[in-house]
């Protein structure tokens, strides 16, 4: 049991992601809930939080907890920083479970805060290895998502054009930001390719590593500005250029257009979300009255199945399991396949007023059962101590073997 615990507190994954795939489907089971007259209060901004800091706040703390220390050489998490992380994500669940927006955005960004704050500290205390220079966006992503939350849990109404800006730096910026800083150094491993974004450990960055660092910082103020021209002048204006950054920037660092080294289901799963977070700015640009149902494409099919793509490699990696990564995955097409449906399905009903509430009954339903199949088909080797004792996680560079 110590030992177990032990593996929990150095590789905090593997107690975040299980926990974070079942707030998701808690979340979406508000719906039928309340359309079943057993849910009290409406759920609309209850829903959306936990699907973000919930969902995606369990797998961005499950991922940064295990993999930053590893990137920078530095000691993993002690038990008091376990127990801050996890403590505050369950105040936030228990707060947006019972409607207390504000307390639940209050949580999160408090818990955002202490995961910069173990991020930064092992940073500056890095002496021998040289982190992905993408980190500064997984920085933003974390701030921006904090500030964001923290001026909404104040209660009082900020100002229209404030809470536009806070809506979408926490509900679009927070998790986008990272995966645009961290993708291309942890994504390339999904088509058996080095990655330009990794570097040998060295005294000081080389010139190649400040390039992709400020590369990295044009592509995150172009989102930047993409909010601003949504909040400010035109959405639509503001979508179509996020659409186009987030295309250009992820073609240029994965084989999105190209033939990869190795076809590989999870490689697969991140092709189609980067065409879902393609997807759902687009078509928010093109029927602004049903912005929020085309966003599903963007959450659901986007940012959920990147989630769960990048969940399942870093499981099955350290589990040792290896053998299934470099082939079919049968489970991980079922549940791309069941998310990208869950996310049509839920786009749907706001073209079809008539049937939307069974529409929406059909989404929550069926991301469920995707996630009932993920965690099913995981739950073995979340426990498993693979090869695990790795001083960090290495991503080859462009051209080794």
């Amino acid at each position: 049991m110590k030992r177990m615990a032990g593996m929990v507190r150095e590789e905090p994954y593997r107690l975040f992601f299980p926990l974070g795939m079942l707030a998701s489907m808690w979340g979406v089971m508000m719906w039928p809930l309340l359309y079943g007259g057993w849910l009290p209060f409406y759920p609309g901004e209850a829903h959306t939080r936990i699907m973000i800091g919930c969902f995606m706040g369990a797998f961005v703390a499950g991922f940064l907890g295990t993999a930053f220390p590893r990137m920078t050489g530095s000691r993993p998490w002690s038990w008091g920083e376990f127990g801050v992380v996890l403590g505050l994500w369950c105040l936030m669940l228990a707060s947006h479970s019972m409607n207390h927006v504000q307390a639940g955005d209050a949580a999160f960004a408090a818990m955002l805060l202490a995961l910069a704050a173990t991020m930064g500290i092992r940073w500056i205390s890095a002496k021998r290895d040289t982190p992905p220079p993408g980190l500064v966006l997984v920085f933003a992503g974390l701030l921006g998502g904090a500030l964001a939350a923290g001026l909404l849990s104040i209660g009082k109404s900020p100002g229209l054009v404030q809470w536009q800006w806070a809506r979408l730096l926490l509900f679009q910026g927070f998790l986008l930001l990272p995966l645009m800083g961290i993708g291309p150094y942890l994504l390339p491993r999904f088509f058996g390719m080095g990655s330009s974004h990794s570097f040998d450990d060295e005294p000081s960055p080389p010139a190649a590593w400040w390039r992709k660092m400020w590369a990295s910082v044009t592509a995150g103020l172009l989102i930047l500005v993409s909010f601003a021209l949504e909040v400010h002048f035109r959405p639509m204006a503001g979508q179509s250029l996020r659409a186009a950054v987030i295309l250009t920037w992820f073609s240029l660092e994965l084989p999105v257009f190209r033939r990869a080294k190795l076809s590989t289901t999870h490689g697969n799963a991140a092709r189609w979300a980067i065409a879902g977070l393609v997807a759902g700015c687009l078509c928010a640009a093109i029927w602004p009255s049903a912005r929020v149902g085309s966003l599903h494409l963007f959450f659901a099919s986007g940012l959920g199945l990147a989630t769960l793509a990048v969940g399942t490699r870093v499981i099955l990696g350290h589990a040792g399991r290896h053998d299934l990564l470099g082939g079919r995955i049968l489970w991980l097409r079922w549940v791309t396949g069941l998310l990208i449906l869950a996310a049509t399905t839920r786009m749907s009903a706001d073209f079809l007023p008539a049937i939307r509430v069974s529409h929406h009954h059909y989404a929550a339903w069926t991301w469920t059962l995707a996630g009932l199949i993920w965690l099913a088909a995981l739950a073995p080797s979340l426990m498993r101590n693979g090869e695990t004792a790795k001083p960090r996680i290495h991503c080859p560079r462009a051209g080794e073997a």
